[in-house]
């Protein structure tokens, strides 16, 4: 499941990295932890797929004003049983009426919310002197917990939560034990133990409304460039790290949503130097790609020293020779934010050739290459790196990189991403155990064996069906894992959940009718995604095809090994041997096999004589959709065009699920959606 982070209008991007980092570090693997926007919010039907949506702090009239088309969804995700967070100014917004700076001219906003998940008044700041805009006046407040223990956090215009004490849906879950600048009472005079966090019931979901920010972590303080922010106030917070850790879990959990068991200090772990490397054969042109980016540094110096490059998103420090030059370019990124600091790349020496583990332990870059098929062009350049921002970014948004990339033979590797990139511009961290890689493709513009244009839109389909295919070949056996591929470019597994309730075999059954068409959507669940990027160039596309399969990481959905030890207890059963796990080299070398066969045929053929392969992975044989902008008619998948990769679907004449009108249609998604078949644009042919 999904938790949703609004980084949208009034948003700051303190705020947003800050609320981001801390849920994912208690949440993940269990949520994909994402920010998101009012279009996504008011196009995609992502109530469906989230268990939570949070409203970090920023202004609180924006959000009124951008979100207002999707109030009424969003209020009825919670009371369907999802959870609404808000950190103060996303505490505001969830609350009946906003009471904020009353008196004074120049910030006043008062008036009611229509939220309403707090049923009275969010009045603030609870504590004077706040400032637009600045940190100058932020100050570390204590916050009383309900279990009787304090401690002290970050507080910059949040609010109280006005005679939380008398509504019965409500739950204090923290106060503000020191008298607060306004009145959180409305009965008497007193200003101590006012409401500082609320946990309302909403139907069967729970809003919970947080006055202060014990999601800000003080090491991304620390690294604040706000020349306002109080020196003393980050020694204060680093004092009360453990106790804002428990808070925080504590109250995550109180909404409902399940927390992993960390509770040490929140921080991305530290970027690692990319290492380039080739088999011996492929030599020439690793040595080419290291000249390309001397010779666009202009440096004067040795190639063989140091020189670095600037690209337009991220800056690169190249190094020569990994045994010399790994500790200084490791050095160099050490306690630095991923997203700043410069990227160390490490090209191997003369006399060297595939790292060692001892500098790749989660990572054998020579089991990878023992599994390569020698002749292979894809695939044959890796650069690797056990963390990384986002193997997909690094190279869509540094067009001085991208460029400067051997033809058709880079895959870029991380163990984990703290950048990842989705669609609609989501971004994710993933863990160990999701591979994250991105192979960069090049397709020419006119076959030369067919002198017809070469579709670029296909090489999403083609890269999905190589790596499912991957997957059911690994090993004999492999051919029954329900693994398959949801158009048009997701890979989707049988949710172990309806597998057993339903009493599903599978030795003996491939990828086939394992569940009814009716119910793709509980019975599959996603395990791989596929973002590409497409740069123009000189009789050529450059694809850049980032993908994260789940391999041994079970959260949020299931994972292909799990898969493998339940096909197991099968073969246990009918005493066949068990069936090894798969290991991200062998799985990658396999997909960038498949993938150089597939891309060959698709040149030189065209897309014709690998669509039977595709239909053959894929759910939607025959499925019915719903054709919104003709009636809510309905008509039946039957393949794809040759043309541009769109879904041919036909009339089904009404009441019926076997005639047809004799219409035709073609589908396509009206953008990136969460769930593409509930956003289909239909054109009739």
């Amino acid at each position: 499941m999904n938790v949703l982070v609004y980084n949208g209008d009034g948003t700051t991007p303190g705020s947003v990295k800050h609320t981001v980092e801390t849920l994912r570090h208690f949440l993940e693997p269990y949520y994909a932890v994402s920010t998101v926007n009012a279009k996504i919010l008011k196009m995609e039907p992502w109530t469906s797929k989230a268990a939570a949506i949070v409203f970090p702090g920023g202004a609180d009239l924006p959000y009124v004003a951008d979100c207002d088309p999707v109030i009424s969804v969003i209020k009825r995700f919670v009371e369907n049983g999802g959870v609404y967070i808000g950190f103060c100014a996303g505490g505001y917004f969830g609350t009946s009426r906003v009471e904020f700076a009353q008196g004074d001219p120049s910030m006043e906003i008062t008036g009611p919310r229509k939220l309403k998940f707090f049923p009275g008044i969010g009045r603030g700041p609870a504590y004077s002197g706040f400032q637009y805009n600045s940190e100058k006046n932020a100050k570390a407040i204590i916050l009383k917990v309900s279990d009787g223990s304090s401690f002290k956090t970050y507080f910059n215009g949040g609010p109280l939560f006005v005679d939380a004490e008398t509504y019965d849906n409500v739950e204090i879950l923290a106060t503000f034990p020191e008298p607060t600048d306004v009145n959180g009472f409305s009965t008497s005079d007193k200003r101590t133990d006012a409401a500082a966090v609320v946990l309302s019931t909403v139907g069967k979901g729970k809003a919970l409304l947080v006055g202060a920010h014990p999601e800000f972590i003080p090491r991304l303080l620390k690294k604040s460039k706000n020349v306002d922010f109080p020196p003393k106030l980050l020694k204060t917070l680093e004092e009360h790290e453990t106790s804002r850790l428990n808070f925080m879990k504590y109250i995550i959990s109180k909404a409902g949503l399940h927390c992993n068991n960390s509770v040490l200090s929140a921080s991305n772990p530290n970027l690692t130097p990319i290492l380039v490397s080739s088999l011996p054969l492929r030599r020439s042109i690793l040595n080419k790609f290291e000249e390309t980016l001397f010779n666009i540094s202009n440096s004067n110096i040795s190639p063989y020293t140091p020189f670095k490059v600037s690209g337009t998103t991220d800056d690169f420090e190249i190094f020569h020779g990994l045994l010399k030059s790994f500790n200084k370019a490791q050095g160099t990124l050490i306690d630095q934010e991923p997203d700043e600091v410069a990227k160390t790349i490490i090209f191997p020496d003369i006399d060297e050739n595939i790292p060692s583990v001892a500098y790749t332990p989660n990572f054998d870059i020579q089991k990878y290459f023992n599994a390569l098929n020698p002749s292979n062009t894809v695939g044959s350049v890796i650069m690797y790196g056990e963390v990384v921002t986002s193997t997909s970014s690094l190279l869509n948004n540094n067009k001085v990189l991208l460029e400067s990339l051997p033809d058709n033979s880079v895959l870029h590797v991380g163990t984990i991403q703290v950048s990842g990139s989705g669609r609609s511009g989501n971004t994710w961290i993933n863990p160990k155990g999701v591979s994250a890689s991105t192979a960069v493709i090049s397709l020419p513009y006119t076959s030369a064996s067919t002198q017809k244009p070469v579709s670029i839109v296909f090489i999403q389909y083609l890269s999905m069906l190589a790596y499912t295919k991957a997957i059911l070949s690994y090993a004999p056996g492999f051919e029954d894992l329900p693994v398959r591929i949801k158009w048009p470019n997701d890979m989707y597994a049988l949710d172990p959940k309806y597998y057993k309730a339903n009493n599903i075999q599978l030795l003996g059954k491939g990828v086939h009718t394992l569940a009814p068409l009716t119910d793709i959507e509980p019975a599959y669940l996603k395990i791989a995604g596929l973002l590409v990027n497409t740069h123009f160039a000189t009789k050529k596309y450059i694809a850049l095809l980032g993908c994260g399969l789940n391999i041994d990481n079970d959260g949020p959905t299931t994972s292909v090994n799990s898969w493998v030890d339940l096909l197991n207890e099968e073969r246990q059963m009918s005493n066949l041997s068990p069936l090894p796990h798969v290991s991200v080299e062998t799985l990658l070398a396999k997909y960038m096999n498949n993938f150089e066969i597939i891309l060959d045929q698709f040149i030189n053929y065209g897309v014709q004589p690998l669509l039977p392969q595709y239909y053959d992975l894929w759910l939607h044989s025959n499925q019915i959709v719903t054709l919104g902008d003709y009636g809510n008619s309905q008509a039946r998948i039957v393949g794809i065009t040759e043309d541009y990769g769109l879904l041919i679907a036909k009339e089904l004449e009404s009441g019926s699920l076997t005639s047809f009108t004799g219409k035709t249609f073609h589908l396509q998604p009206d953008g990136n959606s969460f769930d593409i078949f509930k956003g289909l644009i239909s054109k009739k042919v």
